[in-house]
């Protein structure tokens, strides 16, 4: 009921007016002052963020691997000589031992025991020649095979186990190695950096 001595005005609700007025008030603060609340990203805007990312340490892992990545150094050609120290050293030949039926002229256990499925074994003819006026040490065990993929495997069995090769000497030395039949990038390494090239001419078949 009104107060007395109050009349309402015609087509005005009383307190209406004043209260739709305050609410458009507060809304256009709201709308135009109050930032709207952050929403967070969904899945896809996450993936948008985290595969560049993933991308970038792949290939930073990538690049890292191939800059620290130990490069093998050059071998000398099959056929070619080389230096060793004291002198020159080259490989006169790979002969496949089930080429030839070749055996040692001594008994020799290692090349008794049958061959792996998979492998075969050479024998490289080695020949060094001493030219430094100290003279050239051969020593068998100074000697393996690497090939790619693989750790330095030592020789089965060697003719000349060492020697002292005086200035103007010549030794050739027969060494027999086991190596699978598909290897790859073979070298026969030697003491300081010599390196010799076995190339692949000694597999035969399907090897």
């Amino acid at each position: 009921m009104d107060a007395p001595g109050h009349t309402p005005q015609p087509g005005r609700t009383p307190h209406l007016g004043l209260t739709r007025e305050a609410g458009t008030r507060e809304a256009g603060t709201r709308d135009a002052g109050t930032p709207a609340p952050a929403t967070k990203p969904g899945w896809a805007g996450r993936a948008r963020l985290i595969v560049p990312l993933v991308l970038a340490l792949l290939v930073g892992a990538g690049f890292g691997a191939v800059l620290f990545q130990k490069e093998r150094p050059a071998a000398t050609m099959l056929g070619a000589s080389g230096a060793v120290e004291g002198g020159l050293i080259r490989i006169n030949g790979i002969l496949p031992l089930e080429a030839d039926g070749w055996l040692p002229p001594e008994a020799a256990p290692a090349l008794e025991a049958p061959v792996p499925e998979g492998a075969h074994r050479v024998r490289v003819l080695l020949e060094l020649t001493a030219l430094d006026r100290e003279g050239l040490d051969f020593r068998a065990g100074d000697y393996g095979v690497e090939y790619l993929g693989s750790q330095r495997q030592e020789a089965l069995w060697a003719s000349v186990a060492s020697t002292d090769l005086q200035q103007g000497g010549t030794l050739v030395a027969t060494m027999v190695f086991e190596i699978p039949d598909r290897a790859v990038e073979m070298v026969l390494d030697g003491p300081g950096s010599t390196r010799l090239s076995l190339g692949t001419e000694h597999h035969s078949g399907t090897r």
